[in-house]
């Protein structure tokens, strides 16, 4: 892995930096976290032929009816490797502040891939700004609501942050990609600016702005379009309670093309707005830890071809309760998700059927804690699609998911921190 042996480099020699300029600058540190995790995962139950209300999202080349067998994976889960450091600027508590972060795909060889990474400044009393890539706003506030640390893959993105039809749980861009990916609100954002104000009688906010550097013909001639991605969220915290929420914007990013029913950027489809709305409440009593998270996406297109479909929205909550024993050495916890149907609108005021695209989802697991850095989990789910639901643990089990494909896996892992 060529890209782990110059980053090992780079950290090293900054370290011989930093040691040699103490009285000038703070300590770089090499940072990272490995989480290889086995399951044993299937698909079944897909929907054989049409059904008679098929949701008009859904193209009926879509039912299949395949199921994926069973199978062992071993995936990493948010694996990663990184340095980071700061600068301080004078006397005053300035800082420049730097990160950079890339995935460590510990179960097998891939190239470098750039994770959250940034340069900026920050101020203890005025906040934190910088550029780059990172999660925006929208996808850190439900971070913490997960018992593993470290991030996995039968989380609350299963059915947080995409409306399945094929949407990835998770991404990592720069700009809009015309593709599925384009409709996820859990997002890696890159050419981003971000602020983060300090904590002020509990509260802080973050900003996030992306900015349109792919402006220009979606196809050629098509309009003008102008893509980025604006979003901020707002947090209390009061002891063990916090309580947040977050909001995100995705203009022209045609998030409704790529979950059916419209084209995106042509000539009858000049513009897109498309909006997630999230609310997250952590709370610990005692060794009990409760987390809910709810969650409101709405895509739409300024479509004018009289049959498309220019709206799509839906509501979906994930809750998660664990008990910590043996001094907080021992987890067990079971998590469960709903994602309803939602309802849909045509251009010309046609009728449009959202009928059973939703799915439950839910999960139970153990963890075994054998250091501040070190623990392992056992773990069991299952998510159950409707009639025609397409929603999934990412990464899928065998591509596609069949509508009505039941999604079944159990395993285990452990996470390592340093």
């Amino acid at each position: 892995m060529r890209f782990l042996t110059k980053l090992v480099a780079v950290a090293l020699a900054t370290q011989f930096y930093g040691a040699a300029h103490a009285a000038d600058d703070d300590a770089i540190i090499l940072y990272g976290m490995g989480m290889p995790f086995l399951d044993h995962a299937k698909t079944d139950g897909a929907t054989t032929g049409v059904p008679g209300n098929k949701p008009s999202m859904v193209p009926a080349s879509a039912y299949t009816g395949n199921n994926d067998p069973w199978r062992e994976r071993i995936t990493a889960g948010t694996s990663n490797l990184g340095v980071r450091g700061s600068e301080k600027l004078g006397t005053t508590g300035l800082k420049a502040v730097f990160q950079l972060e890339a995935a460590f795909a510990i179960d097998q060889n891939t190239g470098f891939n750039a994770r959250d990474s940034k340069i900026g400044l920050a101020h203890p009393v005025w906040g934190e700004i910088f550029m780059g890539q990172w999660d925006t706003p929208y996808k850190i506030i439900a971070l913490p609501t997960n018992p593993i640390r470290g991030g996995y893959t039968f989380d609350r993105n299963t059915l947080i942050g995409n409306p399945g039809l094929g949407v990835p749980t998770t991404t990592t861009q720069f700009q809009r990609v015309a593709g599925k990916a384009d409709a996820s609100f859990d997002r890696r954002q890159g050419n981003s600016i971000q602020y983060v104000s300090p904590n002020f009688a509990g509260f802080h906010v973050r900003l996030q702005h992306s900015v349109n550097e792919g402006k220009g013909q979606a196809v050629t001639g098509g309009p003008v379009i102008s893509p980025s991605i604006t979003g901020a969220y707002i947090q209390f915290d009061r002891g063990t309670l916090s309580l947040r929420y977050a909001y995100d914007r995705h203009k022209d990013y045609f998030g409704m093309s790529q979950i059916g029913g419209s084209t995106g950027g042509t000539a009858t489809n000049s513009s897109s707005k498309d909006e997630g709305h999230k609310f997250v409440v952590l709370w610990t009593i005692g060794g009990t830890r409760i987390t809910g998270t709810w969650e409101r996406l709405r895509y739409h297109n300024d479509d004018s071809l009289a049959t498309a479909i220019n709206e799509y929205k839906r509501n979906a909550y994930y809750v998660v309760l664990e008990q910590r024993f043996s001094g907080g050495r021992q987890s067990v916890f079971g998590a469960y998700g709903r994602a309803y149907d939602g309802s849909c609108s045509r251009v010309n005021g046609a009728s449009c059927s959202t009928a059973n695209i939703g799915a439950n989802f839910w999960n139970v697991g153990y963890i075994y804690r054998f250091s501040k850095k070190t623990e392992g989990f056992l773990f069991y789910y299952k998510v159950d699609n409707k009639e025609s639901g397409t929603y999934s643990i990412g990464p899928t089990v065998a591509g596609a998911i069949a509508p009505g494909a039941d999604v079944t896996g159990y395993g285990l892992g452990i996470q390592q921190f340093f």
